[in-house]
């Protein structure tokens, strides 16, 4: 149910897929559905929630990894292009409402799943000297800011691949626009 809810609401949006469409994908009665879920807001934040620790995963990975910043900064970015996870997306456009405990479900785990890892990679930067001194709170919101309008995207703009892209996104915000 959470795989076919992430592709239709991927394809669709929240608003464009009923609990009988999501019900009929998964290959479920829609009671089914209800006994698993309150209601499209439980189902929601569920999805929401498994997309980003699913996909977290290999994120923590790329922040974890030895090597410069610059270069973790890269493959943390390309994945997150090239998985085309559409958590962030949902979350972002809503199109239910959630109670208080299920926005915050939601948002914790964007936090500790693609927020947290990126920031640690700036810490590092920072703490190596690869990086100037900064927010690295604000730096990472930024760079998913940046980042967001080329995930979920098929085909990606001018043909570039996932690596190139990210590639090009840390060089602009690494070395800036400037001579």
């Amino acid at each position: 149910m959470l795989q076919a809810a992430d592709r239709l609401w991927g394809e669709r949006g929240v608003r464009g897929a009923s609990l009988d469409d999501i019900a009929r994908e998964a290959a479920v009665t829609k009671p089914t559905v209800y006994y698993y879920f309150a209601d499209k807001s439980a189902l929601f934040t569920a999805v929401v929630c498994s997309v980003l620790e699913e996909h977290g995963g290999a994120l923590k990975a790329a922040a974890r990894r030895t090597g410069r910043s610059r270069d973790r900064l890269i493959a943390s970015l390309a994945y997150l292009i090239g998985a085309r996870c559409s958590a962030p997306r949902l979350l972002r456009d809503g199109g239910v409402t959630l109670t208080v405990d299920q926005n915050s479900q939601a948002r914790s785990a964007f936090f500790r799943h693609f927020f947290a890892p990126l920031q640690q990679i700036l810490d590092d930067g920072v703490r190596a000297g690869e990086l100037r001194q900064m927010d690295t709170a604000f730096a990472a919101q930024a760079l998913l800011n940046l980042l967001d309008p080329w995930t979920g995207r098929d085909p990606l703009p001018g043909g570039r691949e996932p690596q190139q892209l990210a590639t090009d996104i840390v060089g602009l915000i690494v070395d800036g626009i400037g001579v």
